[in-house]
């Protein structure tokens, strides 16, 4: 009597196939569901953070009743942040900067009072702005921006800049609440500048003036890193408060305006670059 082993039967082999089949199937559920997880607490963190950076500061992002300036707020610690130029070149970043402007001209007009170029109003204004948007403004892209605008749109990035490393610029008010978190960590300072650099918008990184900032804060903390033989092997930190300073557009000579709000935006890139080499130990 022939005996044909269950095995290798047609209907064991379609069965096999069939539980092989059923097990990838839900194998790619699982990852599927997993990855989703990941992704959906990956966003929650995010939110978490963004949250957490446009609670913190706000303050110093005044703006009239019934506008926000979430974008601008969210420019200290998350200067990549991208809202309203997302998946936009930068010419369409600059038409959209202008139309959301003048929505805001026109909600103005249309509420209490037309835009005043007040602190408050110049806030509400750009509200919406993530750091790309702001710069397009900046350097007027297209051509479609005012003199004031511009102004206003550099002032508010080197607010950012400021805040983020640590130095209080916002309304004389709300001074009072800041705190430096850097106060007595200058190294800290200095690395919060460099992220910060790291983080600026795509266009801001094609300038010549980001890459020689950014390659002499970054030699400046190597150097740090290395020690300075000369001194006995001790590192000197003395001179990175006024490195982040200049960095963040801090005028250290006492001749020009503190006030990023102010007309006179004190950030020469030539200036403040001479500045930083000559902090930096010479080069044996």
């Amino acid at each position: 009597m022939n005996v044909t082993s269950t095995f290798n039967s047609p209907a064991m082999v379609a069965y096999q196939a069939a539980a092989q089949a059923k097990a990838k199937t839900s194998a790619t559920e699982q990852a599927a569901k997993d990855a989703k997880t990941d992704d959906a607490v990956s966003l929650s963190k995010k939110s978490t953070d963004y949250s957490g950076s446009i609670g913190n500061n706000t303050p110093y992002f005044p703006v009239r009743a019934g506008m926000n300036a979430d974008a601008l707020v969210l420019g200290v610690t998350q200067p990549g942040a991208v809202s309203s130029s997302k998946d936009k070149s930068f010419a369409e970043v600059a038409v959209d900067a202008r139309k959301r402007m003048d929505d805001k001209y026109a909600q103005m007009k249309a509420g209490e009072k037309p835009y005043s170029g007040s602190v408050e109003d110049k806030n509400a204004l750009m509200g919406d702005l993530d750091r790309r948007s702001l710069n397009a403004v900046a350097t007027n892209e297209g051509g479609k921006f005012s003199s004031e605008e511009q102004e206003a749109a550099k002032a508010l990035m080197q607010q950012q800049a400021r805040l983020a490393s640590g130095h209080y610029s916002g309304p004389e008010d709300q001074k009072k609440n800041w705190k430096d978190p850097f106060a007595n960590d200058p190294i800290g300072r200095a690395k919060a500048a460099l992220n910060f650099l790291d983080n600026m918008s795509p266009e801001e990184k094609t300038k010549p003036e980001w890459l020689s900032q950014h390659q002499t804060l970054q030699d400046a903390l190597a150097q740090y890193d290395k020690g300075d033989v000369a001194a006995g092997g001790k590192k000197k930190d003395g001179h990175f408060n006024n490195l982040a300073e200049i960095l963040a557009g801090v005028d250290t000579s006492g001749s020009g305006s503190k006030d990023p709000e102010g007309n006179k935006i004190t950030n020469a890139a030539s200036a403040m670059m001479d500045k930083l080499k000559a902090m930096l130990p010479a080069t044996k």
